[in-house]
């Protein structure tokens, strides 16, 4: 019997209703009158792609991102539900997520939601003091976070990741503290937590330039870290990657797809896709991906072969983001040159890396630093 390959499937939906200050993914403010029409396009582009369409390629995960994928109706993504399931081998016990903004959810579409497979959804509360909320310019208020989760939690969705970002402008440790406390309080399954980073080209970026917003120091940003995972740990969140905690058994599998190197595929304008061997990227430009779809087109623009060297990088930079760590065999299977020299000269220089049980890992410590140590080990 083959091993089947455990693999993901991504969808993206650019709309918005509005465009946050911070965000740099690809998304729309003013085209939901094409949503009938993108949908469309997702389907077809997904009847005629020839990504992974060998059975040895289990799909487990399924996750629709954006943009506020929420914004779909339930019927339009069960046609996209249904063409994935026709297409490709889909696991039973799969996992189907849907990200929302809690101003986009109500108790009807929820169970809709629900009644059509979605059975995780990734709310993005982002804060619960209103005064940070308009910092980040999010149009929603903690009252809706609030009620966003209770509804869901009516619908019988048994499955919810809340969305969280510190080291805002204006963010003291105790207002953070309060939202961390009360995200707990209402008990979800998992809480994600991403320290809040100035992307060029967005808004944020221009306001920290002009000087009309400035951002917390380093220091801060590590403390606040370290407040985090106190608080979460203390609370039956296990942290298993340096942003993500979950209760026991309950971390995002499709998220660990990334993470792990594992095949996904992606549909939808600007979505990323990856075989294990190359990286392809489609259209960031809505109009273009439509024609290219209807034309019978493959809206890829841009593919990467991908050398050991990448390879190598890829799998320490993802693998180091883990509890776990990565395992040893797998980055000397992608390491030219001599391997155990690697590992002694990493070891010398990080004091926080730990290399034992075929495994090379970040202490708590070197958690803070991950992208400084990860940099300077790739090949």
């Amino acid at each position: 019997m083959i091993n089947k390959i455990k693999s993901g499937i991504y969808i993206h939906s650019p709309f918005c209703t509005t465009k946050c200050h911070y965000c740099d993914f690809y998304s729309i403010t003013d085209r939901l009158n094409d949503m009938d029409r993108l949908v469309d396009c997702i389907i077809k582009e997904i009847k005629n792609s020839k990504q992974l369409i060998d059975k040895k390629y289990q799909f487990d995960t399924i996750f629709f991102g954006g943009g506020t994928p929420s914004l779909m109706e339930a019927s339009q993504i069960e046609r996209i539900l249904n063409t994935l399931n026709d297409k490709y081998n889909l696991a039973g016990n799969l996992e189907v997520t849907l990200e929302c903004n809690p101003d986009s959810l109500e108790l009807n579409k929820l169970i809709d939601f629900k009644s059509i497979g979605i059975n995780r959804i990734s709310i993005g509360f982002q804060s619960l003091d209103n005064n940070i909320l308009k910092v980040l310019s999010r149009d929603h208020s903690s009252k809706q976070c609030i009620s966003s989760y209770e509804d869901a939690r009516k619908a019988k969705i048994e499955n919810i990741n809340i969305d969280l970002i510190y080291c805002i402008p204006e963010q003291t440790q105790k207002i953070w503290f309060n939202t961390l406390s009360n995200v707990i309080d209402l008990d979800p399954e998992h809480i994600s937590c991403y320290s809040l980073t100035v992307e060029k080209n967005t808004k944020l970026h221009s306001m920290v330039r002009n000087k009309e917003i400035s951002m917390p120091s380093q220091d801060i940003d590590y403390e606040m870290f370290n407040l985090t995972r106190g608080t979460l740990t203390n609370n039956n969140f296990n942290q298993y990657e340096i942003s993500n905690f979950s209760k026991t058994k309950m971390e995002c599998l499709h998220n660990l797809h990334y993470w792990t190197l594992d095949p996904y595929l992606a549909f939808g304008p600007s979505a990323y896709g990856f075989d294990g061997k190359k990286r392809w990227r489609n259209s960031r430009s809505l109009d273009q991906y439509m024609t290219m779809v209807e034309n019978n087109m493959e809206p890829i623009v841009d593919i990467e072969n991908l050398t050991s060297n990448d390879s190598f990088n890829d799998l320490l930079m993802n693998g180091l983001r883990l509890n776990k760590g990565v395992h040893l065999k797998q980055l000397e299977n992608f390491y030219e040159g001599d391997f155990s020299l690697f590992k002694q000269k990493a070891k010398e220089k990080w004091q926080n890396l730990e290399i034992k049980n075929n495994r090379m890992k970040l202490d708590l410590r070197g958690q803070l630093i991950c992208d400084l140590i990860t940099s300077d080990l790739f090949q």
